[in-house]
């Protein structure tokens, strides 16, 4: 007994040394799923590097179209209020769209965020499933680290600005990013599909 116990305890230890993250109480994956949630309030405090690398090694893990793996990312922090304030510019152009000024707000408030890239669009599709596939992953992990996370489409309205700033080239292509945080609250959970409506057919 007291051997086994030994050897239960080392593979622990093993399988904390060797993760890419910091060892300590982490949710079952059920809990995971069901607790993530879009943040969009944060509090004030850093997000650890740590954690951070961590979030990005779980999306480097994630499936792609023959095994392209087509992702890279910009992690920003000191830069967040020049990205605000290019978002806040765009929303300046486009009145109509009320949701890029408060796309520019969110963004104020988080930690940290990671521009998301793609070096292959020769088969668009394939490629976009393969990055959705790879986000979710990140935004998973998030939740695992008791982060905030917030998937974000409208920075792709900025997309030229955010090249010439960063210095990034023609042969990437901005997909989406995603700020992290630690959240101020949890949201309310929100109403989900059922597996009845969800399923069009089911065959015997």
């Amino acid at each position: 007994m007291t051997q086994v116990f030994y050897q239960n305890s080392m593979v622990n230890i093993l399988f904390c040394l060797l993760s890419s993250t910091v060892c300590g109480d982490h949710m079952e994956f059920k809990e995971v799923l069901e607790k993530r949630r879009s943040i969009r309030k944060y509090t004030k405090q850093s997000v650890e590097r740590e954690k951070v690398n961590a979030i990005i090694e779980a999306g480097l893990l994630a499936p792609s179209a023959h095994n392209t793996q087509p992702w890279q990312f910009i992690i920003v922090r000191k830069s967040i209020p020049e990205i605000v304030k290019l978002l806040k510019e765009e929303g300046e152009k486009h009145p109509e769209d009320e949701s890029i000024s408060k796309t520019a707000d969110t963004i104020s408030r988080g930690d940290t965020l990671i521009l998301v890239y793609s070096d292959r669009l020769e088969s668009p599709d394939f490629t976009l499933l393969s990055m959705g596939a790879m986000i979710e992953n990140m935004l998973l992990k998030a939740t695992d680290l008791g982060l905030g996370s917030l998937w974000i489409g409208n920075i792709l309205k900025i997309s030229s600005q955010v090249a010439g700033y960063f210095g990034v080239d023609d042969t990437k292509h901005l997909v989406s990013a995603v700020l992290l945080g630690y959240k101020e609250k949890d949201p309310k959970p929100l109403e989900r599909k059922t597996l009845a409506n969800a399923i069009i057919k089911e065959e015997k």
